[in-house]
C-alpha cells in the first residue's frame, strides 16, 4: 500500500482565538473591577469570572482540535478529534465522484449555494479539500490545508481529478 499524501493539522484560526482571548481578558478585568469600584456588585463580578472561565475553556478546547488525513493508493483515512471524534476510511473502489475544492481565503467558510444536508463535513480549514460522493450515495467533505500538494499527490497516478476554485 503506497502512501500518496499525509497531513496533520490543528485548529489555527488566529482571528477567532485572538477575539476569544481578548473577550476573556475583558471579562476578567470587569470582574476584578469589583475591588476598586464601588458601584459593582458581587453578582456582577462572579458572573464575569464565570463567563471568562467559559471563554478560557473554549480557547483551550479549540486549540486541542486536530485532524489527520492519510491517502494511500487503496483508501482515504481520516482521523478527526474535536466536538465529534471520528475515524473514517473510504476505499477508492467505493468512490463514485471525487473533487478537489479550493476556495479563497475569505470565502473558505462559505457553504455551497446548494447545501447538501446529508454531507458529513470534516475540516479545520473551511471549504478546502476533497468533496467525495460514494457509490451508496453518501457525501463527505474532508478538509485539507495544502490543496496544491493534495492535487499533485492524487494526480500523480492518473490525471482524473478536477480542481474547483471559487
Amino acid at each position: 500500500m503506497a502512501k500518496l499524501y499525509k497531513e496533520k493539522q490543528r485548529y489555527h484560526d488566529w482571528v477567532v482565538i485572538s477575539f476569544l482571548v481578548l473577550a476573556t481578558l475583558g471579562l476578567f478585568l470587569s470582574g476584578a473591577s469589583y475591588f476598586w469600584r464601588t458601584d459593582v456588585t458581587i453578582t456582577y463580578a462572579v458572573s464575569c469570572f464565570i463567563l471568562a472561565s467559559g471563554l478560557g475553556y473554549a480557547v483551550w478546547w479549540l486549540t486541542r482540535i486536530q485532524s489527520k488525513l492519510v491517502i494511500t493508493d487503496k483508501k482515504i483515512k481520516l482521523q478527526f478529534n474535536g466536538a465529534i471524534e471520528a475515524t473514517k476510511k473510504i476505499y477508492w473502489d467505493d468512490i463514485e465522484n471525487c473533487t478537489i475544492v479550493q476556495t479563497g481565503r475569505f470565502l473558505k467558510w462559505n457553504r455551497p449555494k446548494v447545501t447538501m444536508t446529508d454531507e458529513r463535513f470534516y475540516s479545520l480549514d473551511g471549504r478546502n479539500g476533497l468533496m467525495i460522493e460514494t457509490k451508496d450515495g453518501k457525501h463527505y467533505f474532508i478538509g485539507c490545508q495544502n490543496v496544491d500538494e493534495l492535487q499533485e499527490a492524487i494526480n500523480s497516478n492518473d490525471q482524473i481529478w478536477e480542481l474547483i476554485e471559487s
